[in-house]
């Protein structure tokens, strides 16, 4: 038997699925408390396993995580859809589980069974979205404004980015050591650089190349 306690907001749909919920998971200690009062959660004699939290309520998962730090309870959450293109706000936190708002009454379930063995559930819908921000990490999503530099200045920068020599630049672009120069003194004034060392610095901060 697990304890487990739900902070939620209001909302008739919400107590249906907590109902519903309940009674497929009869062998354990369920508490649901008001978003409003999460104090009485954290006054609570018994101690949870297990705490889920309804981010549509305004739930501060900071206090939350720090009220907790010290214990084996584990925390997930219930996101919305703008909440969830927004997962980079709860990823940083130590989530045991990260539910949908749309989410059935027999994928709640199995979530809650995912994290009673031990592992982290992520629902599909937010598994969507973490994989688009990984692969925008991993391939990455290039940010670069229009009209800043001209083609051959972008590519001589993205060879600045992977630490080549004006030498090696002009051998790998097929162009002269001088045109390598000049190309290079025109990116440092149109970036407003004084070096290449900061050149690449800007280019990275801005995304607009990746290592």
């Amino acid at each position: 038997m697990n304890v487990i306690s739900f902070v939620m907001g209001t909302g008739v749909h919400k107590e249906t699925i907590l109902e519903m919920v309940k009674e497929r998971l009869q062998n354990d200690e369920i508490y649901v408390y008001k978003s409003a009062f999460i104090d009485d959660l954290f006054e609570a004699s018994i101690e949870s396993d297990l705490v889920i939290l309804d981010m549509e309520a305004c739930i501060s998962i900071r206090e939350v995580t720090r009220h907790y730090r010290f214990s084996n309870t584990k925390i997930a959450v219930i996101l919305s859809d703008e909440q969830v293109n927004v997962i980079n706000d709860y990823i940083q936190y130590d989530l045991a589980g990260l539910f949908s708002v749309n989410m059935s009454v027999q994928e709640f379930v199995q979530g809650i069974e995912y994290i009673r063995k031990g592992k982290t559930y992520i629902h599909p819908i937010v598994a969507v979205v973490l994989f688009e921000k990984y692969r925008q990490i991993t391939q990455g999503e290039i940010h670069r404004p229009i009209g800043l530099l001209t083609r051959r200045e972008w590519e001589i920068l993205g060879e600045l980015v992977q630490g080549f020599q004006n030498g090696e630049i002009a051998a790998n672009l097929d162009i002269s050591d001088k045109t390598v120069k000049n190309h290079i003194t025109s990116i440092l004034s149109k970036l407003g650089v004084k070096d290449r060392t900061n050149a690449v610095l800007l280019a990275l901060k801005e995304r607009w190349f990746y290592l």
